[in-house]
């Protein structure tokens, strides 16, 4: 009966033990939408749920999920996505890992593990190499990271992650949603602009329509990649935390910066500007704030990136600042590549559709 029902999903059975089967297929189980709405990220630090998952399980490129179930009940998710990566000297097939969940009562029983270790195994036996998976993971999810140790997955890049605040933004006279007609030349500077990086991937650059600019007698002369968010924040860690949770909401001002029960904020990417504008780099992201009607932006960024230069400086506002104590890490497992590419040696471009 089982077998039917997987079938019947366009499902492959990869392993069985009494109640359990793992599946894979290129669809998402109706089931992983709920699930990935309950699921809870992170072990130390922020604990946090990410909403409108739904959407975004429609938008990968060429998903693989690996499908957990009880019976025929869905406990576990894990999505390998597979996209073209560019380095300074080649293009590697490369699979994003995402969705690793597994439903809190199943938690504890090595369900993340299996999830992980049979998606690597599956594709490596399939696919023929020279072949990358990476996942960017936060030094403080500590469960995430030994499952990818125990893979023998590696860290290649440390990213930092820097907000963007304003208290009451603006939108300058020089911003727009960019055009139909402007879309191949914005990704054509963006590729000039990240040319020297690793592990570019620019298939979300317009994602939604959400790519803005600013524009100087006709001329682009700044760009990025702004996506909205939403988290439910569940624990927030230190002294502050309970401020934070059950105070900060109601205080006129803090509730701009902090709403635990549904923390909008977006998410940048693939930026560009001119040669020697920096400069606009706070007023674009002031006008993209305005125009989502939020007061926080998050970036993360490649240590390494010449970029942190501008993002510390005093430009950028009081209220702006790399978190502290946060390290999120580009996880690797390299099968077959060439030597010629140095996975660390570049800073790595960063996705806000695959980190957020």
């Amino acid at each position: 009966m089982k077998s039917d029902h997987f079938a019947f999903l366009g499902q492959n059975i990869l392993f069985q033990r009494d109640s359990l089967s793992l599946c894979v297929s290129t669809n998402a189980d109706p089931q992983a939408a709920a699930l990935l709405q309950q699921t809870t990220y992170g072990t130390e630090g922020i604990r946090y749920r990410q909403l409108g998952q739904e959407i975004k399980l429609k938008q990968l490129h060429q998903p693989n999920f690996f499908h957990l179930y009880d019976q025929t009940e869905l406990i576990g998710l894990y999505c390998l996505d597979q996209r073209p990566i560019d380095f300074p000297c080649a293009t590697v097939n490369s699979y994003y890992g995402r969705y690793l969940a597994v439903r809190d009562d199943a938690q504890g029983n090595g369900y993340g593990q299996l999830l992980k270790t049979t998606a690597v195994n599956y594709i490596s036996q399939n696919v023929s190499g020279p072949l990358l998976f990476y996942s960017y993971i936060e030094s403080k999810n500590t469960r995430s990271i030994a499952a990818s140790l125990r893979e023998n997955f590696a860290s290649v890049a440390r990213l930092k992650t820097f907000m963007f605040r304003r208290f009451s933004p603006h939108i300058d006279e020089r911003f727009n949603v960019v055009s139909v007609a402007d879309a191949d030349s914005i990704l054509n500077a963006i590729r000039r602009q990240y040319a020297t990086y690793g592990f570019r991937n620019f298939l979300n650059i317009n994602y939604r329509n959400h790519y803005f600019t600013l524009k100087e007698n006709g001329r682009i002369v700044a760009g990025i990649q702004a996506n909205p968010i939403v988290w439910k924040l569940i624990h927030i860690p230190g002294k502050l935390g309970p401020f934070i949770r059950y105070i900060a909401p109601f205080v006129p001002g803090l509730r701009r910066f902090f709403n635990p029960s549904r923390q909008s904020f977006v998410a940048l990417e693939g930026v560009f500007f001119e040669d020697g504008r920096t400069d606009l780099l706070p007023i674009l992201l002031e006008s993209v704030l305005s125009h989502f009607n939020v007061h926080t932006a998050m970036w993360q960024i490649d240590e390494k990136d010449p970029l942190i230069n501008q993002l510390n400086s005093r430009q950028m506002g009081r209220l702006s600042q790399f978190q502290p104590g946060v390290t999120t890490h580009v996880m690797v497992k390299a099968v077959d590549l060439p030597s010629s590419i140095d996975l660390g040696r570049s800073p790595a471009y960063v996705s806000s559709f695959d980190y957020s």
